[in-house]
């Protein structure tokens, strides 16, 4: 008897203990998550940032870079891309490899400390290297709706961060984030805004505004995957809304590297892909 009564006094005692006990867990863990969980734009920025939306960094890359014209023609080109991370700034190098009239072009950038990151671009027909400066940023990449200067997220990087009120994006929750770019910098844009996934941090959507704030085009998310454990976009398509061209990349084979020697990124080294 007096074990069975010690048994129940036991589990008396314990029963609210473990109770008040598990309500205090709960409550640190959810006063956790909400700490790590970004509250400001400038966190919801540089994670999605950190995150590589395409995976590019430290991998060796195929893409399909379709151009489309507002009446639907398509012509399709094929590169391969070298990227990585040393000290914390992105290197990478694209080869065109298809079709002929664009093969053997490469391009070169390296991200900088401070300003714009330093680009080259090797032009097969003229057999010589030239660096991007300028208002040429502006210019179209290779026929695309890219822009030179938006392969380097500057604009975003180093704008003036602002959070609107989150919406949902066929069905999945997004932080909306307004970046502004200084005023006599650079950029060609008034304002971009983008629609970063909760979950993930990948951007759905990025809306580009010119310098009269008209909307120029918009960056849209297709399809994601995850490759080496870690969601990927790889699927992506540029819309421009006022010529109705498009450009569409597409991931086709990514390929983990952490060899890339240095000297696969300088302008000399573009020659001889």
């Amino acid at each position: 008897m007096l074990q069975r009564w010690i048994s129940v006094s036991r589990k008396r005692f314990m029963s609210p203990y473990l109770t008040a006990l598990s309500l205090a867990l709960c409550t640190l863990l959810a006063v956790s998550a909400r700490a790590q969980a970004p509250q400001t734009a400038v966190e919801i920025v540089d994670r999605m940032l950190k995150q590589d939306p395409f995976g590019w960094d430290d991998a060796e890359t195929t893409v399909r870079m379709t151009l489309v014209e507002s009446g639907g023609a398509k012509r399709e080109r094929v590169m391969e891309s070298l990227r990585r991370r040393k000290n914390g700034k992105r290197q990478s190098v694209m080869r065109f490899r298809a079709p002929q009239e664009v093969a053997g072009t490469a391009f070169l950038m390296l991200e900088r400390d401070k300003g714009e990151s330093e680009q080259h671009v090797y032009l097969p027909g003229l057999k010589r290297t030239r660096r991007i400066v300028g208002r040429e940023r502006e210019g179209s990449f290779m026929g695309s709706d890219f822009s030179y200067s938006d392969l380097e997220n500057k604009d975003t990087r180093e704008s003036s961060q602002k959070r609107l009120p989150d919406e949902e994006v066929g069905g999945v929750k997004t932080y909306v984030i307004e970046s502004t770019p200084a005023k006599g910098g650079s950029s060609a844009y008034s304002k971009i805004e983008t629609w970063v996934r909760q979950d993930n941090f990948l951007p759905l959507r990025i809306r580009f505004y010119g310098k009269d704030g008209t909307l120029l085009k918009t960056l849209y998310t297709k399809r994601i995957r995850t490759m080496e454990g870690r969601p990927v976009v790889v699927e992506a398509q540029m819309v421009n809304k006022k010529s109705g061209h498009s450009t569409e990349l597409t991931v086709d084979n990514l390929r983990p590297r952490k060899d890339i020697p240095d000297a696969a990124f300088t302008p000399t080294a573009l020659e001889h892909g």
